[in-house]
């Protein structure tokens, strides 16, 4: 009997790989309880953290949302509809990507995510965005005020549009919150 457990009288089971197990051989987790064998395998890979291949190929896949909404974007021209457009493309860039996230990232996958989204952004036509909205702002206090109205709009859509697909990307793949 020395190792084995006898799980005949035990409801309790892994919550990883679903086995049977006691109170003599369940590791308690934050996520549950686990077996033997699974908190072997799982405690050489936890301590180590995720790996950089994982880290980088998350990277890569939220860069690339990012570089595909800063192309888009910009040709998203309805007045004052523009943000709401952005946040329905970054609600579907991230349903997507929730379905290809990895968990083992944990609490690193958040800051993952939006940091490849804004370094995609910066390799888009979004990387003039300062430029821009210094101009947009410096010239009504030139003297120039026959577009102001038209200019603001512009600036607002500059601005808030970013940050609209951002939160829409964030909103299902990190915040798990649905459309």
């Amino acid at each position: 009997m020395a190792g084995k457990c006898n799980h005949a009288d035990s409801r309790l089971q892994c919550s990883e790989c679903e086995a049977p197990i006691c109170s003599n051989c369940m590791t308690q987790c934050p996520v549950g309880f686990r077996c033997r064998a699974c908190m072997g395998g799982a405690a050489k890979s936890s301590s180590s953290g995720p790996s950089a291949w994982l880290v980088t190929r998350t990277l890569a896949i939220c860069v690339a949302i990012g570089f595909a909404g800063g192309w888009i974007m910009p040709f998203i021209r309805v007045p004052l509809l523009c943000c709401f457009i952005a946040f329905l493309l970054g609600l579907a860039a991230g349903k997507w990507l929730a379905g290809i996230l990895d968990r083992r990232l944990a609490e690193k996958t958040g800051t993952i995510v939006v940091f490849g989204l804004l370094i995609g952004l910066s390799l888009s036509p979004y990387a003039m965005i300062v430029p821009i909205a210094v101009e947009m702002i410096r010239a009504p206090l030139t003297g120039d005020v026959t577009h102001i109205i038209s200019d603001l709009n512009a600036f607002v859509s500059l601005i808030f549009s970013p940050v609209c697909f951002i939160v829409g990307v964030l909103r299902p793949s990190i915040w798990g919150l649905p459309f």
